[in-house]
């Protein structure tokens, strides 16, 4: 038949020529490597997460040492070292309640349905935002250090204790946070919405350590019973937490499973 010389050369043209396939399949195997490669990554991030929470949750709920044997008064105008950050110390002083500040608006701690003791429940509960009260403490061996008591509902800022006093505050050392374009504080009125450590010692006459003072059975004069502080487990929060670096690990092999199956089909063909 004089069509079959025809087909055959159409054949020939259609058929891949032999450096398109060595091509696709390089390009096929090196993103099946590279996602492999992504996802023991992610696996190796998981390991090291679950390792920093089991350390984090060691020094959390290990006993309070003396401030002044982690960060001495001498040296707290230099704040709080990274490597100190999360640790429980404890503290004397009494509290400046003239110099109080309002950080927030921040979310509801978790179990905040249940309400202080004496403290009228907030409509709406864990839903509302409130602000973190931070109260410097003067030390009884010298200068003062901010504390963040705790958080209170927008509608219950009157109902916030001053207890009076000498007094012992146990609480955990945090370094402050990093701010950026969308908030900004307002050192000069005294609003805050990021914990800027520097000038909120500089507003209130501090230094810039923080503590984050831990729930406590201290009663609350008047039978406030706000502020609400945070429980120890939500220094344990991350932005990434271990499971998702599980997602993102199954993620990047369920990708280098599929690349490898597009090297295989480039193979035999």
């Amino acid at each position: 038949s004089k069509s079959r010389p025809g087909l055959r050369m159409a054949a020939a043209t259609l058929k891949p020529r032999p450096w398109v396939k060595i091509a696709q399949t390089t390009f096929f195997s090196g993103v099946a490597a590279g996602t492999a490669g992504l996802s023991y990554w992610q696996l190796q991030r998981r390991q090291w997460k679950l390792a920093l929470v089991s350390e984090r949750e060691a020094t959390l709920h290990a006993a309070p040492e003396p401030l002044a044997a982690v960060v001495p008064a001498a040296a707290r105008a230099d704040g709080v070292a990274p490597e100190h950050e999360f640790r429980r110390v404890e503290c004397r002083g009494t509290f400046d309640h003239r110099q109080q500040l309002l950080m927030g608006p921040r979310s509801a701690p978790a179990g905040v349905d249940a309400a202080p003791p004496g403290a009228k429940p907030p409509p709406g509960g864990a839903g509302m935002t409130g602000w973190d009260v931070i109260t410097p403490l003067r030390c009884t061996d010298g200068g003062a250090v901010l504390v963040n008591r705790g958080w209170v509902p927008r509608d219950q800022v009157d109902q916030v204790s001053q207890p009076v006093g000498e007094l012992c505050v146990d609480g955990v050392l945090r370094c402050g946070e990093a701010g950026n374009r969308f908030t900004t504080n307002d050192a000069a009125q005294r609003r805050f919405v990021y914990l800027d450590a520097e000038a909120m010692a500089d507003a209130t006459g501090s230094s810039p350590v923080v503590l984050y003072e831990t729930p406590s059975q201290r009663p609350s004069p008047g039978g406030g019973g706000w502020p609400l502080q945070r429980p120890l487990s939500s220094f344990l929060e991350f932005h990434v937490k271990p499971e998702t670096h599980l997602v993102y690990s199954a993620t990047w092999a369920s990708l280098s499973g599929l690349m490898a199956l597009m090297t295989a089909i480039r193979l035999r063909r």
